[in-house]
């Protein structure tokens, strides 16, 4: 009875890490999306692509380069609290930077589209920001890791008790700062982060709670103990 209970849970626990996988793709899709949208990103990846309009380095790159930071960011704040299960972000890092790369790539073809168009701009961005959404709820729901930007904030809440929602404001705000000052200091102009990235900050957090409201969650790819809601 016991390698009964056994299979079915390591076959869940597979399907969930395999969900992971494809929310970090689809998330990947959608930040490809609000590249092109030419009005900014997501708060995550605003200084990854200011950065990579900066340098011949790719929005990959960076994009692994800031979760790496906020992985050690994660260590020094919990020290022995941390999780060591938490060091699958490393990998999960390299495999949405390099997704992040393969969808900008995928999605070359909007490349100029929406340039002096700022209708297609926010229907890019609009499209960018429900996609990515979908690509979080993805990521999230299976319960199994969390990327580096949001484990920083779920340990700075932990640390500070503080509630997780208030710190994640505060969290993708300073972000958006550093994003705009690298951006004055490279360009003299706003370049990565601009009302797409305010529309984004908004619009993705409705997006998955529109999914976790009304959108049943199979139970076979979900953390045993646990009912999404």
């Amino acid at each position: 009875m016991s390698d009964a209970k056994e299979a079915p849970r390591g076959l869940s626990l597979t399907l969930r890490y395999l969900t992971f996988l494809v929310g970090l793709f689809v998330m990947s899709i959608g930040i490809a999306l609000s590249v092109y949208a030419l009005i900014g990103t997501t708060p995550i990846s605003a200084i990854p692509l200011v950065m990579s309009y900066a340098t011949p380095l790719s929005l990959g790159f960076y994009t692994v380069a800031i979760n790496v930071v906020l992985f050690f960011v994660q260590i020094l704040i919990l020290r022995r609290k941390f999780e060591l299960i938490q060091i699958l972000q490393i990998p999960a890092a390299f495999a949405f930077g390099a997704l992040c790369d393969l969808s900008v790539w995928l999605l070359r073809g909007l490349d100029g589209v929406a340039e002096g168009n700022y209708l297609i701009q926010v229907a890019l961005s609009v499209a960018g920001s429900v996609v990515l959404g979908v690509g979080v709820w993805l990521q999230v729901t299976p319960r199994v890791l969390t990327l580096a930007g949001d484990g920083t904030a779920v340990a700075i809440a932990r640390v500070t008790k503080r509630p997780f929602s208030s710190v994640k404001i505060l969290f993708d705000s300073s972000l958006v700062v550093i994003a705009v000052i690298l951006s004055l200091i490279f360009f003299m102009e706003l370049r990565g982060v601009r009302e797409g990235t305010i529309l984004a900050a908004w619009l993705v957090g409705y997006v998955v709670r529109l999914l976790h409201r009304f959108v049943t969650w199979p139970a076979i790819l979900s953390r045993p103990g646990v009912q999404d809601s």
